[in-house]
């Protein structure tokens, strides 16, 4: 039995043997280069996805092109919105486009659903997933409909921060207006403002942060 990603999940010890086979035999990798969209709105569901190297944007997308970012995925996250075909609550559809170079180890939406029939362990593991998620979605949706432009501009530099664990960022202009769902020309003039303001420094292909509690004071 070949090993996979999924092996560290929190339902895999509660499978039979016969269920860890069949899972780690229908587990697929595929490779994507940055910029590559691996599910597009509208499209059929994807499975189960888990990453196994690179990062992973996921994205609520509108008729008219615009795009709002729920969340990031990197290694070991796990996207069960991918699978909208196995959870009925899920209305809306989603896009899943690579961030970096990476890697991502995939279930088709069948052999899943058949073990979530099977064994209440991996139900409940889907619909926890997907409750969490939902939260990042509604995140989303309040960020767009009651922050201004440059308290999403300021949320995502100070989150990223925390999350690089650093005050240097490499994040091109237009990386971060696809991010925060705004144009480029809006994202730059935002940038200038804030640097303007000796709270940020902007470099080629990233911003520093010179003055964090200045930045929190936008927010």
């Amino acid at each position: 039995m070949r090993h996979t990603g999924f092996e560290k999940l929190s339902f895999w010890e509660k499978l039979t043997e016969e269920q860890k086979k069949r899972l780690s035999s229908h587990v697929r990798e595929a490779v994507y280069q940055e910029g590559q969209i691996v599910r597009a709105a509208d499209s059929e569901c994807a499975g189960i996805l888990l990453v196994k190297q690179g990062i992973f944007r996921m994205a609520l997308c509108a008729e008219d092109g615009r795009e709002a970012t729920v969340y990031r995925l990197k290694k070991g996250d796990v996207c069960v919105l991918s699978a909208s075909c196995m959870i009925s609550a899920i209305s809306f559809d989603v896009q899943i486009e690579a961030e970096t170079e990476g890697c991502l180890e995939m279930v088709s939406p069948g052999v899943f659903a058949g073990l979530m029939k099977e064994n209440i362990y991996v139900e409940n593991f889907v619909y926890r997933s997907a409750a969490e998620r939902f939260s990042d979605v509604v995140n989303a949706v309040e960020q767009l409909l009651f922050l201004t432009l440059e308290q999403r501009l300021v949320t995502f530099l100070l989150d990223e921060s925390a999350e690089e664990g650093s005050d240097e960022l490499h994040f091109t202009q237009e990386r971060i207006a696809v991010v925060i769902g705004s144009a480029r020309e809006v994202v730059t003039r935002g940038l200038k403002k804030l640097a303007k303001e000796g709270l940020i420094q902007l470099f080629r292909g990233g911003v520093r942060i010179l003055d964090r509690k200045g930045l929190y004071g936008k927010l």
